[in-house]
């Protein structure tokens, strides 16, 4: 095996384990600072501002949500590249993945960071859909 290919190989298998870490770690980050929000907001009275129209604690929630979003594709591409180059067989996308733990270990952290994706994508629409600060007096 020659140096360069050597090098590559640790380089993507680094990249593959940073993209699966930071994928939680954003994934983590997006709830544990999206959720509180709320409440410190609408205990406190954070956020009494709007944006276009926009109140500003569904404005800072939506950002947050957005750059999670915007960091889970980054690391979903990424994941996707160190996987994709295992594929020889373009109709059959799990061709070599039984081969070799490279590219089993891409394919799962790529399928967990979609599924990530799918969390913050979903709390997005919690954000936009749902009124915080209103109690129920019932």
């Amino acid at each position: 095996m020659s140096t360069q290919m050597y090098e590559t190989t640790q380089v993507n298998d680094r990249r593959t384990w940073q993209c699966f870490l930071f994928g939680i770690v954003v994934w983590f980050l997006d709830l544990n600072v999206v959720y509180p929000l709320t409440s410190v907001s609408c205990h406190w009275g954070w956020f009494p501002f709007t944006i276009a129209g926009i109140p500003g604690l569904r404005f800072i929630q939506l950002v947050v949500t957005v750059s999670a979003a915007i960091l889970l594709l980054i690391f979903i591409y990424l994941s996707w590249r160190n996987w994709h180059p295992f594929q020889r067989k373009p109709q059959l996308p799990m061709t070599q993945t039984e081969a070799d733990r490279r590219p089993l270990i891409a394919y799962v952290v790529m399928l967990l960071n979609c599924l990530f994706l799918l969390f913050v994508l979903a709390s997005a629409v919690s954000i936009v859909t749902l009124t915080p600060c209103v109690s129920g007096g019932g």
